[in-house]
């Protein structure tokens, strides 16, 4: 039997506690330490589990290891059991939909569990109705008053709030906000002859003329990145321009223009100035689509990650950030929607409420129109700017589950007035904890890659540390590495995950203790050293093995 066990000392101060509600055993975060048996993590087991759930649900992006996860055992914090006796440290955190305080913050969970006895899993016909709770339960519109401030606190203008049941849907609703209101300018703008002047110049045709005046598309751009991920449904997946598998074989909507995340955005040399008017009169509109650009009259949004995730915590560049700002500032009024995704990036894990204030403080005209925010939320939310919401017609939105879910709803409202403390070792405000400690681990990180500098000579094994407050990343010198690496920590007790090319990226959460900020750092240097052990032959006849 092969068992790893961390020995990192437990802080007498941290007596946040979980108590389990089927047994009352009580398990204290400042106590746990990672225990693994390797025996057990590849054993029949998990090797049921794995056959299970290949058997009964479709292939996702699941690792070529069975890194099982039980949250009905002990879960606290980042601390979560696995198959047996095994407690993980989850630097994962559900891709990001644990990452305000983790599992079970002993505030939330109590909360939640009194208001589960009244209404579990409770589905309303989401905002299409009205819910009121007359013992405190929060509801759909508490949680969009908490959001509507913090939106307007961060950047000074009025907010109001659509839900949604995803973060790819959040930023469906998006789109809808933005090219909705650029048909509106357009139609007013041309009248109706020059419209449908306009349309036949694309082949744009109606569908049910003798009906309605329904199009069969609308030529209103969007301009998203390089790298980017918005999500996997039909619109929000065409925007993302991140992994070969997330985009071939399937249809795209039309009129999306990629650039690149990086200082070498060229926004001009991609976009056509001429006015609307004068292309649709030359007959000039289908020449400039057809040549991959925008006439600047129907670019309806720019949408863009503060940090983009999918390539392993891609943080923008100054000179990129320049360029967008000065577009965006020459161009905004002219009906341009600029939106910014948090869902990964949002709810302070960064230590500001939107990935994107970090930018804004420096240039001012990346204030965002729309807000997605999704993921430890519970509900998807498109928090969008109130102009663009102005006589918004009926039954444009609607929806019938997430919004609906009081339990998800309860979550978020509560995790958020949690944010309003004190973090209870450090009596740091939440955000100034997740900015120092998030500094913390990366100045850790950085020891490490020294002392793997020193025992492995010219193996530049950790390189570009990089991260805002508790996201961060490191790259490594191959993919195979990069996978062995992964694979070893969960060997090793800690669920991470790789990404992009060469990274690994690590979920904190907004509360991390240095204590445990030390842990991963230690288990991850064990795991470096373990997945240099190995040869390409080893690592292949293990994982044949589940």
């Amino acid at each position: 039997m092969s068992v790893y066990i961390t020995h990192i000392k437990e802080d007498e101060k941290d007596r946040a506690c979980f108590t389990h509600p089927l047994t009352q055993q009580q398990y204290y975060r400042g106590q746990l330490n990672v225990r693994v048996n390797r025996d057990e993590l590849l054993g029949q087991l998990a090797e049921e589990v794995v056959n299970k759930q290949k058997t009964h649900i479709t292939p996702t992006t699941h690792p070529d290891f069975p890194a099982i996860l039980d949250p009905t055992h002990i879960a606290i914090g980042p601390f979560i059991s696995g198959v047996g006796e095994n407690l993980f440290f989850d630097a994962v955190l559900g891709v990001g939909t644990h990452a305000i305080f983790g599992y079970n913050h002993p505030h939330i969970f109590q909360k939640v569990q009194r208001l589960a006895q009244i209404i579990p899993g409770f589905m309303g016909a989401g905002t299409d109705f009205y819910f009121h709770s007359r013992y405190g339960g929060p509801t759909a519109q508490d949680l969009a008053a908490v959001l509507n401030e913090l939106a307007r606190e961060a950047y000074g203008v009025q907010f109001i709030t659509n839900f949604s049941n995803s973060g790819t849907e959040a930023n469906e609703n998006a789109l809808k906000i933005a090219m909705f209101n650029k048909f509106r300018q357009v139609r007013q703008r041309l009248g109706e002859r020059l419209y449908a002047e306009m349309c036949a110049q694309l082949s744009i045709v109606p569908l049910r003329p003798e009906v309605d005046e329904l199009w069969s598309n609308y030529p209103f751009f969007v301009i998203s990145f390089h790298g980017a991920f918005h999500g996997r449904t039909g619109s929000s997946n065409t925007l993302s321009m991140s992994k070969l598998a997330q985009k071939e074989g399937y249809q795209a909507i039309p009129y999306v223009l990629h650039l690149p995340y990086d200082a070498t955005v060229d926004f001009q040399r991609h976009i056509e100035f001429t006015p609307l008017e004068t292309l649709i009169a030359e007959r000039q509109l289908r020449r400039v689509v057809e040549e991959r650009k925008i006439p600047i009259d129907l670019l309806s949004a720019v949408i863009m990650e503060p940090i983009q995730g999918e390539g392993g915590y891609v943080i923008p560049e100054d000179g990129f950030l320049q360029k967008l700002s000065d577009f965006l500032g020459a161009y905004r009024d002219r009906g341009i929607c600029f939106i910014s995704d948090e869902v990964q990036a949002g709810l302070f894990r960064t230590g500001e409420f939107t990935g994107m204030q970090n930018w804004y403080q420096r240039y001012p005209n990346l204030r965002p129109d729309i807000l997605t925010l999704a993921k430890p939320l519970h509900v998807g939310a498109a928090v969008a700017e109130k102009r663009w919401l102005e006589d918004w017609p009926t039954g444009k939105f609607s929806g019938t589950w997430s919004e609906g879910n009081l339990l998800g709803i309860a979550i978020a409202y509560y995790s958020l007035e949690e944010l309003k403390q004190r973090h209870p070792i450090t009596q740091q405000p939440y955000p100034d904890h997740a900015k120092s400690s998030g500094a913390y681990l990366r100045q850790r990180l950085a020891d490490m890659a020294d002392r793997l500098a020193h025992q492995y000579r010219d193996a530049h094994l950790v390189s570009h540390i990089r991260g805002v407050g508790q996201m961060n990343a490191f790259d490594v010198p191959t993919k195979e590495l990069q996978s062995e690496i992964v694979h070893q920590a969960f060997l090793h007790g800690l669920h991470l995950l790789g990404t992009g090319e060469r990274s690994i990226r690590i979920f904190g959460t907004v509360d991390q203790r240095q204590r445990e900020a030390d842990m991963l750092v230690h288990i991850l240097e064990d795991a470096i050293q373990a997945a240099m052990e190995q040869s390409p032959s080893v690592t292949a006849q293990r994982r044949c093995h589940v």
